[in-house]
């Protein structure tokens, strides 16, 4: 069943409920209050029925003996009389009509207390009968419930297609109503069906409205632009990647192909070959391990967690020293991040191998940390403006340092680490010569604000 129907439904359902309780109580609330004004309209006709004088009232006749009781004993239509002896024998009652003989029991006090039933006459017509004992027998005098029942059928049957109206209006409006809830989410399954069976990211979804069905469509639309954002990073990853991998491997093919054209090939020569594919080789290598490095961190299942930046910087740069054998100076403050640490860990190290391969000189690497900004600066050939913007872009390199190892993908590296977490990076040239390079992320304050 659908949700539009299951909608329709319990609409229908809780609808009906209400009708029929409210239709049950006002039923009941209607009879009982008909039958207790009957039954106080028995109380004084009873009354007055035993006040009228004395020639009109029952006497002591013998067995046998009939009362006339005139067919309207109190000048109303409704009424009807009959007076029994205690055995139940009938003395006198109204012409035509014939009730079931009743008991008056005696009370806790020993008096007489009046018996109250609903009875069927013999002619088939239902009273409201009040029976009290009097010294010849039993009087009961008996109201016609004909009106009443007529009154109490009508109101049944007009409960019954009122609810029947009003179950049918409801279902209208439920059908309207779940219509106007789900045609947004038929849209959106529609939507997730296509994607699904065409891998089409850039299709229409529905946002109208500030409801739930509108949350989700927006959901599901910005789902779908991270989706394409994702999709289209790797695209160009991999076009990026399978562009500079055909540079070594080009080398080391042509490499080879000498090799085995020139089995014979001097000793020199072939040592400048075998360096050649050694360096094409290391090529590949970082080549590949920083594509998987780019395209692993990106989807890490690591916890943000407070960094001391110092602290984590001192400790990157300690190895940095003991892999180069340069000297790295850390300075600046305690400020304290919210990232995952294998990635900042991953993006100085970044920082300070390409201040180590550009900076040829015996100069410091400089360090210096700031409200959650970390610069390394070092006394290389310094960035072409031109070439400002460009660095932290994949596989960009210099024309100066094409010749210098590397994938040209570290600095892409630190960049997508620093935007990752809600920080950006910047390069500009060092007064004096070389360049300052460095990323900056949220303070843990500002994670707090």
């Amino acid at each position: 069943m659908s949700l539009r129907w299951k909608l329709m439904l319990i609409l229908v359902l809780l609808v009906g409920l209400a009708t029929t309780v409210v239709g049950v109580v006002s039923y009941q609330t209607t009879e009982s209050r008909l039958m207790t004004e009957i039954d106080r309209s028995l109380i004084q006709a009873t009354e007055r029925f035993l006040e009228r004088p004395n020639n009109d009232r029952p006497n002591r006749p013998g067995r046998g003996v009939v009362i006339n009781i005139p067919e309207r004993p109190l000048g109303i239509e409704q009424y009807v009389v009959q007076v029994t002896d205690l055995d139940g024998v009938v003395l006198a009652g109204t012409k035509g009509v014939l009730l079931p003989a009743m008991e008056v029991n005696d009370g806790p006090t020993g008096e007489p207390v009046a018996k109250w039933a609903n009875l069927k006459s013999a002619q088939g017509d239902d009273f409201r009968v009040r029976a009290v004992r009097v010294e010849l027998g039993i009087v009961e005098l008996g109201r016609d419930l004909t009106e009443v029942n007529n009154v109490l059928n009508d109101l049944k049957t007009r409960s019954i297609l009122l609810g029947s109206m009003v179950a049918s209006l409801a279902a209208l409006i439920g059908w309207v109503l779940s219509v106007g809830i789900t045609s947004r989410l038929r849209k959106l399954s529609v939507a997730a069906e296509h994607v699904a069976a065409t891998g089409e990211l850039d299709i229409d979804t529905p946002l109208s409205g500030r409801d739930e069905a509108a949350r989700l469509g927006r959901s599901f639309k910005e789902m779908l632009a991270a989706l394409a954002r994702s999709k289209e990073q790797q695209q160009r990853l991999v076009e990026d990647a399978g562009h500079e991998l055909r540079t070594p491997l080009t080398s080391l093919r042509t490499n080879l192909d000498v090799l085995k054209r020139h089995p014979d090939i001097d000793s020199e020569a072939r040592q400048q070959i075998l360096l050649d594919i050694d360096r094409d080789t290391a090529e590949l290598a970082a080549l590949v391990e920083e594509v998987v490095t780019l395209a692993v961190d990106r989807h890490t299942d690591e916890l943000a967690q407070p960094i001391e930046m110092k602290g984590l910087a001192t400790a990157v740069a300690a190895r940095a020293a003991r892999r180069s054998g340069r000297n790295i100076v850390v300075t600046g403050d305690t400020s304290i991040i919210v990232a995952r640490r294998h990635l900042v860990d991953r993006a100085i190290s970044n920082l300070l191998d390409n201040a180590v391969k550009f900076d040829t000189s015996n100069n410091d690497i400089e360090v210096s940390i700031s409200g959650g900004k970390i610069v390394v600066s070092d006394r290389g050939p310094g960035i072409p403006e031109s070439e400002l913007d460009l660095i932290f872009e994949r596989f960009h390199r210099a024309v100066a340092s094409r010749t210098l190892p590397g994938s040209g993908l570290g600095l892409a590296i630190v960049a997508d680490v620093a935007r990752s977490h809600g920080g950006d990076v910047f390069a500009r040239n060092r007064e004096g010569g070389g360049a300052e390079i460095g990323f900056f992320l949220p303070t843990a304050e500002k994670h707090v604000e």
